[in-house]
């Protein structure tokens, strides 16, 4: 019983309680929660319409929300720069942005425009003065713009790039978050090409040498006005200065990771002396990974590799761990992977990061456009067959705090990496010959070594093949390009190609052989005095039917140049 009453007694009050805290029915509103003033409920209604508009199930249409956005924003007293400064002002004006009609955009650039290098600076602001030149600069996709709406979108991108000019610009790129806005107005795809010039030229050109230049100042990309022959010495002295002071700003404001600032580094990097470019390196390397982002970030890398130290190098492969894979695969990174390779003196550091990375993702790398360049560059270095002067010329730019001899250090990683590309190319050799990127690789393989395995599996691969009714991938066009790169490879000592493919993939099948691109590899062979003899022979024993199979596949519409050259030849 006693029990019982004290759980009574506990409910009882916890009844009472729950009932003060109610409200009489008849208390005022007002009483009910905090007294809201003018402003709080400005800003209530307006996160209230902001909530409606981004709602994809929202009920009204997203022009009317806007407008009803703009009309309570008109009441504010505060500068609509003032307001894009907080996170909540700069999210609801992108949201009237993206949703709005052409109409409600054109308003917001006019309220905008007169304080946009303030915006640009801003925390919140700089990302609204982002979608400004997006939306400001859109028309529809669906159609071809009309030469009104051509005129608009040039007027609007003049009146944005009019803002950022003189002194707004320089405060404005040596800014946090200003020098974004700077970013995405060169890479901007409606920014016309001497607007970009105009903007890039104005940082890196001192003002005295743009004044004295014959050219109006964006009428030439910035690296072809820093190579003009009619540059006087002290111009070149004072605009690498300039370009100097200008990377050092870029450096201590923490702007590395912008695309343009790469653009100042690279041409500053094209003209610094050694000494310059070693401080640089000393101010820069920490970052340097953010360099790969962009092509002139990675030539700008290129050059700083060679001048780094040790201690430097090894800080960047620890910044790049994981990433080494992904970077020799990328169409502008992987000639920096090879200028790694061909400059840290380290190869046990590289051996544990970035050719353990590589070992992991082999055969990808093998067939990949750029990834099978890192590894032929090892295997081949500099072969004018494999790589373009552009990539010669980028290896090859001066590295004078490597110590190791070039070819001890290539041996090294030569020796780590060969297994793993052979064992590729045993699997799938005449897959590697057929392929655009692994037939370079398997070339530069094989010139470097004879493998006597890998053509034993070369050979089996293409008799299985051959047994095809169409040849397989014996009539492949890269097979055949291949094959006949290997017959001009083979030496005169060691285990041979071309008697054995004759004989036991091309001889028995040599009516169809002769009709495909095969006949290509058997006119090679007719080169050969040892073969020439037995190819003839069997021409001539065939040559009714080959001619008669020429003759199906040409009315066919298929090309049979080679089966022709071998017919006149028999």
């Amino acid at each position: 019983g006693a029990g019982k009453g004290s759980g009574s007694k506990k409910e009882d009050k916890a009844t009472a309680t729950k009932r003060r805290a109610e409200p009489p029915v008849d208390e005022p509103e007002a009483k009910k929660g905090k007294i809201l003033s003018a402003k709080q409920k400005r800003k209530k209604e307006v996160t209230k319409l902001y909530s409606e508009l981004i709602n994809p199930g929202r009920t009204l249409k997203a022009d009317v929300i806007v407008k009803d956005i703009l009309e309570a924003l008109s009441k504010r007293s505060s500068t609509m720069a003032e307001y894009c400064s907080t996170n909540l002002g700069a999210r609801v004006i992108e949201a009237c942005l993206k949703w709005g009609t052409k109409e409600q955009r054109q308003d917001l650039l006019s309220r905008c425009s007169g304080e946009l290098p303030k915006m640009a600076q801003d925390r919140y602001g700089h990302q609204v003065v982002l979608k400004l030149l997006l939306y400001a600069s859109k028309t529809s996709s669906q159609r071809k713009p009309t030469e009104e709406e051509k005129k608009v979108q040039a007027r609007n991108m003049r009146e944005i790039l009019d803002k950022f000019s003189g002194k707004n610009l320089h405060a404005t790129f040596f800014h946090r978050y200003g020098c974004r806005v700077i970013n995405g107005l060169y890479f901007s795809t409606t920014v016309k090409a001497g607007d970009k010039r105009r903007l890039l030229h104005s940082i890196a050109i001192p003002e005295a040498v743009a004044l004295r230049r014959p050219e109006l100042p964006s009428s030439q990309p910035l690296r072809k006005v820093l190579q003009a022959e009619d540059l006087t010495e002290q111009q070149k002295k004072s605009i690498a200065q300039h370009l100097e002071e200008a990377v050092e700003k870029a450096i201590e404001k923490e702007l590395l990771g912008l695309d343009i600032v790469h653009l100042l580094l690279q041409a500053f990097c094209e003209v610094a002396t050694d000494s310059q470019l070693t401080q640089l390196a000393e101010q820069c390397m920490d970052g340097a990974a953010y360099l790969l982002s962009s092509k002139a970030g990675a030539e700008a890398l290129l050059r700083l590799l060679g001048i780094a130290n040790a201690k430097q190098r090894k800080a960047l492969c620890r910044d790049l761990k994981g990433k080494f894979a992904a970077l020799a695969k990328n169409a502008v990174d992987y000639v920096v992977m090879i200028r790694l390779a061909t400059t840290v003196d380290d190869t046990v550091m590289l051996s544990k990061s970035m050719v353990a990375e590589w070992l992991q993702d082999i055969e990808d790398l093998c067939f990949d456009k750029y990834g099978h360049k890192v590894l032929a560059w090892l295997l081949q270095p500099d072969d004018q067959r494999l790589f373009s002067p552009y990539e010669r010329k980028c290896v090859a730019l001066p590295s004078p705090t490597s110590l190791k001899a070039p070819e001890a250090r290539r041996q090294e990683l030569v020796r780590m990496l060969k297994p793993a590309i052979r064992g590729v190319f045993l699997q799938k050799p005449l897959e590697a010959a057929g392929d655009n990127s692994a037939k370079d690789l398997l070339t530069a393989f094989l010139a470097a070594d004879w493998d006597e395995e890998l053509i034993a599996a070369i050979l089996t691969a293409a008799e299985h093949e051959a047994k095809k009714d169409d040849l397989g991938l014996l009539n492949n066009g890269t097979v055949t390009t291949t094959m006949l790169i290997l017959l001009k490879l083979e030496p005169e000592q060691g285990p041979k190609l071309a008697q054995p493919l004759w004989e036991s993939c091309l001889k028995p099948h040599a009516v169809l052989a002769a009709a495909s691109r095969c006949a290509f590899l058997m006119l090679a062979m007719l080169k050969s005095g040892s073969m020439k003899e037995s190819i003839v022979a069997t021409l001539r024993e065939h040559k009714a039917r080959i001619e008669k199979a020429a003759n199906e596949a040409e009315a066919s519409g298929s090309k049979v140049n080679g089966a022709r050259q071998l017919l006149a030849a028999a």
